[in-house]
């Protein structure tokens, strides 16, 4: 006589359930486990109420059951499209009541108080009825309110049925010590195998509900669980959701669905002050670092992890990964920062010395602390700070333990995967940065469009597994991984992936082009290869308190002749300008564009309605000093320091290195380079609100001009790369 097969329940364990076939019988034991035989019809109840029927087979969740034993041609394979059918629904929802843990961390047990509370009223409990018929019936709010337990969301039922069904199981609220006697809470998301794994793990002030956000009431964990449903159960509505978050479960983070199935544990981490975290919010800080490093080695200590633990982020999530990496915690193996900044300055508060006062605001009322902040927490005057600090002091050097940490690439070993988003408004300069100065042995450049989600979860997410199988699992890949890979955009929303081998590209042929005014009188200057033996000058309004918004900006222009060849870039861009103003200063904003006509080509690859140059630059002129053991042939390095502050004298020029950001082109026959120079942002498509500091005391009623020729060979300097094959 054959012997019986073992059966569980995916999204269990679930102990105590009464089972029965035409050869078998029980309860499921402490482990949720059933007998049957090959072939069998497997009956599951609790008392006198039946919960459904299943074929008998290895691994089955609540979706598996049926109202009715299923003919034996009738196909029970699990599958989420099932998970919004109401009598799965409905009896997802009862079962999982009936669990202590609001995330079924030890399933469910069938005690005998539950047993008889089902029992008595188990006649007038149907799950063959809609979900709100069902949510309102009066036996099943009896029993539920005799064991003291609640009804459990339609959303977050069938979430639990879906992550198990990926093979994923959660542990939420879970309590991290830190070294100073308090904590950080965490999620957890393992392999429901079982077994140790390498954990990637992300820390951050955007919450731990789906998408953004904290849970800090019952209404916002069930928001939260509803959009974790809408987001897998409607793929087509996706497309409506803000394309940065389009793509994460959790903001610009390491998805569960993704890792968790390739052998990930995968963590979480609140901040200080953020969700349930107790503290002061205090993002970018040494504080922050801190809490970091001790999460990374708590996260190495537990059962369910191999010891090696690597880091995954985009953004925000990025940036803070320096830091931490900085002060080398032990069981830090590999990171990922993908699309970061690393300066506290230069990347993050002061691009080229001019505040970025409205996105900063913007981020720090709406994200960090917005609706993911503690209410009962405290937080740094984070703007204060910024404002407080105009230039490049020990504010953005860990001088604080709550200010803004200190990046030390010096200290970075461990194996790297860094990524830029090429002319973004954030993230466009440190991943090269980085690349090129941190010592590590083993590391790797992604170079990104500027809306680089779709990159990040699609182009190259192959690269990240890889990078990670390599260094926490030991998988060495097939073929050695290119050190750089880049998105090559070529007009029109198209682009190439292409390899290289180093970064600045090797064979860069940084392409000078000197500025002639000419007539300077409402026509474009031109762009030469020879500097112009006569001098002349552009002159344009700077103020910019009565311009129109967008592209109406005053501006001095110049461009090429069409261009003979195609022509393909790939690097640092940069100008060299000789300015002056009326007033005691000039903010500079420089921005390369390509001509069809007079239609512009676009060259994002996502925003395809952008009005995004395809590089950019600015420099407040005051804070024009460099320093020339930092500036290197790619870029000026500007000093930003109180010391070497330098006001205009009126209408007296002065020179300026203005560093661009580092961009790919593809330049076609017959099109146009243009480069305009304008006395503020023109916002390149984003929401007015993320506009930078203007000072009108130098901007009201002041004019700059841009001298070119002769003693004042303004120029710009492009970087011409072999072309790709």
């Amino acid at each position: 006589m054959s012997e019986p097969f073992s059966g569980h329940f995916l999204d269990g364990p679930f102990v105590g359930l009464s089972y029965r076939t035409p050869t078998q019988s029980g309860v499921t034991n402490s482990e949720g486990r059933f007998a049957y035989k090959e072939g069998e019809v497997v009956t599951f109840s609790i008392d006198a109420l039946t919960l459904g029927h299943a074929k008998g087979n290895p691994s089955l969740t609540l979706a598996s059951l049926y109202e009715t034993p299923p003919n034996a041609d009738q196909n029970q394979q699990d599958t989420e499209k099932g998970l919004t059918r109401p009598d799965i629904v409905n009896r997802a929802r009862f079962v999982q009541s009936l669990g202590p843990d609001g995330d079924l961390r030890d399933g469910v047990t069938v005690d005998g108080a539950t047993r008889t509370s089902v029992g008595q009223n188990a006649n007038d409990i149907s799950f063959a009825v809609d979900v709100e018929s069902f949510e309102k019936n009066a036996a099943v709010q009896a029993v539920l309110t005799r064991l003291g337990r609640g009804l459990r969301g339609a959303a977050a039922a069938r979430n639990h049925i879906r992550r198990r069904l990926h093979g994923v199981r959660v542990l939420r609220d879970v309590k991290i010590p830190t070294r100073d006697g308090s904590y950080v809470v965490a999620d957890v998301f393992l392999p429901l195998a079982g077994g140790s794994h390498p954990t990637l793990l992300h820390q951050g002030v955007y919450g731990r509900a789906f998408r953004t956000g904290s849970s800090h009431t019952a209404a916002d964990r069930q928001a939260s669980e509803q959009r974790e449903a809408d987001y897998y159960e409607n793929v087509e509505a996706r497309g409506q959701i803000y394309e940065y978050f389009r793509y994460s479960e959790s903001a610009v983070a390491a998805n569960s669905f993704d890792w968790v199935p390739r052998g990930y544990a995968l963590v979480r981490v609140d901040s200080r002050g953020v969700g349930q975290s107790p503290g002061i919010l205090a993002p970018f800080s040494p504080q922050e670092a801190q809490d970091y490093y001790d999460a990374i080695e708590w996260a190495a200590q537990q059962t369910w992890s191999n010891g090696k633990v690597g880091l995954w982020g985009a953004s925000y999530n990025a940036t803070i990964q320096w830091p931490v990496a900085s002060v080398q915690p032990p069981s830090l193996k590999a990171f990922a920062p993908q699309a970061c900044d690393t300066d506290g300055y230069r990347d993050l508060a002061y691009p080229g010395g001019i505040l970025l006062e409205g996105y900063r605001r913007w981020w720090w009322n709406n994200m960090a602390a917005g609706p993911s902040k503690n209410p009962k927490a405290d937080a740094v005057d984070f703007l204060g700070g910024l404002a407080r600090h105009p230039f490049d002091d020990s504010h953005y050097h860990g001088g604080t333990h709550l200010g803004i940490a200190q990046v030390d690439f010096s200290r970075i070993q461990i194996p790297v995967i860094v990524s830029a988003s090429q002319t973004a408004w954030i993230h466009g300069r440190a991943g090269f940065e980085a690349f090129v100065r941190v010592p590590s042995a083993h590391k790797q450049l992604l170079v990104y469009d500027a809306t680089y989600t779709y990159n990040l979860y699609h182009d190259f997410r192959s690269d990240l597994e890889v990078f990670f199988d390599h260094h926490l699992k030991g998988i060495k890949p097939d073929k050695e991984p290119p050190a750089v890979r880049i998105v090559m955009r070529t007009g029109h929303g198209k682009y190439e992936i292409k390899d290289v081998a180093h970064w600045p590209i090797p064979g860069t042929v940084y392409r000078e082009l000197f500025l002639d005014a000419g007539a300077g009188i409402e026509v474009p200057g031109i762009l030469t290869a020879e500097t112009p033996a006569r001098g002349s000058q552009a002159e344009y309004s700077a103020d910019v308190t009565a311009a129109a918004a967008g592209r109406d900006l005053p501006m001095a222009v110049f461009e090429t002749n069409p261009f003979s060849e195609d022509v393909e870039l790939a690097g640092h861009f940069r100008a060299t300008l000789w300015v002056s103003s009326t007033t005691a200063d000039a903010d500079v904003f420089v921005a390369f564009r390509v001509m069809d006509g007079d239609l512009e080509v676009q060259y994002r690859t996502s925003k395809l309605d952008s009005v995004a140059p395809i590089s950019s630059g600015l420099l407040r002129a005051s804070h024009r000093k460099t320093d020339p053991k930092l500036s290197t042939t790619e870029r000026p390095w500007h000093t930003h320091t109180e010391e070497d502050y330098a006001p205009l004298l009126p209408n007296v020029p002065v020179k300026l290195d203005i560093e661009s950001l580092a961009a790919t082109a593809r330049i076609s026959t017959g099109h146009r380079l243009r480069i305009e120079i304008t006395p503020a942002d023109d916002g390149q498509g984003n929401p007015s609100e993320w506009s930078r500091h203007v000072d009108a005391s130098y901007h009201a009623g002041a004019v700059n001009r841009i001298l070119t020729g002769g003693q004042y060979p303004s120029s710009v300097t492009i970087p011409v790369v072999p072309r790709f094959t």
